[in-house]
């Protein structure tokens, strides 16, 4: 009897332990589930807002490209100027040629998404690879974007508006800005030896050849802006 009492113990013990161990693993499965669907909530919420995002990029980069090519082709039309004859070189507007060739560099693209992604250590969140892929492309190409905008604003600021000083009126250049102080300058500058002179030439050259850098990482910037906002779009849209 006493072994018979033993043996039921043993049997309700074993049942216990089972029926713990069950509750365990039940309440593992609920709370891993439960996770999965918080970090599937959080992973929608992300790329909500990364497509979003991109595309206020797209119009920004538009923007900013409207700018360097304005000023581009302001550039061309000086450097197609140079050795011109004086009567060729005053049918032009300089003053309005020389302050939109230099042009606005300023760029701020909307990177909250993406900067919280990446210094939160939350990109593993993001199970699509695609996506993974397209922003580590982002924050590279940002970089080669950055170097070049950064060495086209070196050029204008450090070398070439301080070669022009002694050069131009940049109260009259200022005119087409709207500035209070803006005016017709009282020494009347002469242009058209700056139009003769060969380091003018190969200062407009270089300009020009940063501006292209400039543009062609654009492009390659405005491409990957694409792919991203696809492969971001809402599986409903």
């Amino acid at each position: 009897m006493k072994q018979n009492k033993m043996g039921k113990y043993f049997k309700y013990a074993i049942g216990e332990i089972i029926l713990v161990m069950i509750g365990i693993l039940l309440a593992l499965q609920v709370n891993n589930w439960n996770n999965n669907r918080l970090e599937a909530k959080e992973e929608k919420e992300v790329i909500e807002k990364l497509h979003a995002d991109f595309k206020e990029n797209k119009k920004i980069l538009k923007q900013f490209l409207i700018g360097v090519k304005g000023s581009s082709k302001s550039q061309q039309i000086l450097m197609n100027l140079i050795g011109a004859s004086k009567e060729e070189l005053y049918k032009h507007n300089l003053d309005s040629l020389l302050y939109v060739s230099f042009g606005a560099t300023e760029m701020a693209f909307a990177d909250n998404t993406i900067k919280n992604i990446m210094q939160s250590g939350k990109l593993n969140l993001l199970k699509n690879e695609k996506i993974a892929d397209l922003l580590y492309q982002w924050n590279t190409l940002s970089e080669i974007r950055k170097t070049r905008i950064t060495k086209y604003d070196s050029w204008s600021n450090d070398k070439y508006i301080p070669y022009l000083l002694d050069k131009i009126s940049f109260k009259q250049m200022d005119m087409y800005s709207g500035y209070s102080w803006a005016g017709k300058s009282r020494v009347k500058p002469d242009y058209y030896p700056l139009f003769q002179d060969i380091t003018f030439e190969n200062y407009v050259d270089n300009y020009l050849w940063y501006a292209r850098q400039v543009m062609e990482r654009c492009e390659d910037t405005d491409q990957l802006i694409d792919e991203i906002i696809e492969a971001t779009k809402p599986n409903d849209k």
